[in-house]
């Protein structure tokens, strides 16, 4: 484990002065690296939250432990998120990146990657429920949070024999519209 990980501690204490500490003494380095890459102060103090909610939810959920500089780490995490902000308006060119940013070793990227690509995939099945009908979205939702069945049935006021049928309809529905969007053609689901 790395000394740095009392960052990564103060996010999940929520350390009001240990938060405080992270933005005095990294927030501006963020801003830097995004205005130099076609961005504003604003955008770069959104991708520095941003990014520090991803690193509280990897150390929360995902057991993350920094393997090396907070700073690195911090901004490879700010560099990623920034250029697939970036990809997503698809009308600004990347410059000027510094390169060491580029030259960072650390497993925690792959982890990174692989919380982000959860929660991309994550987003997505959430804007795809919303493409369907009311009934659906709801039955879905509640199936989502709630394990027993027929307490849903009866809450919605349908049987469960019909709760479960329509259930498969909704979930099948919301399958063909994810198998149909761009990104899970080319990436898997």
């Amino acid at each position: 484990m790395h000394i740095d990980q009392k960052y990564i501690q103060f996010l999940l204490d929520n350390n009001h002065l240990g938060i405080q500490a992270i933005y005095k003494q990294f927030a501006k380095k963020v801003v830097v690296m995004v205005q130099r890459n076609n961005g504003t102060d604003d955008d770069g103090f959104d991708i520095f939250q941003e990014v520090l909610v991803d690193i509280y939810h990897m150390a929360k959920y995902k057991e993350f432990q920094l393997t090396t500089s907070f700073e690195s780490f911090l901004l490879l995490v700010s560099k990623r998120k920034w250029l697939n902000e970036l990809k997503k308006r698809k009308n600004k060119e990347v410059t000027n990146m510094d390169d060491h940013v580029f030259d960072i070793e650390d497993d925690g990227e792959e982890q990174y990657m692989q919380h982000i690509l959860v929660v991309e995939k994550e987003s997505l099945v959430m804007e795809t429920l919303a493409t369907l009908g009311e009934r659906c979205q709801e039955i879905i939702k509640r199936c989502m949070t709630t394990k027993n069945q027929g307490e849903i049935a009866e809450f919605l006021g349908i049987t469960y024999a019909y709760l479960r049928k329509k259930k498969s309809e909704c979930m099948a529905t919301l399958a063909n519209r994810l198998k149909a969007h761009p990104y899970f053609k080319t990436n898997k689901l």
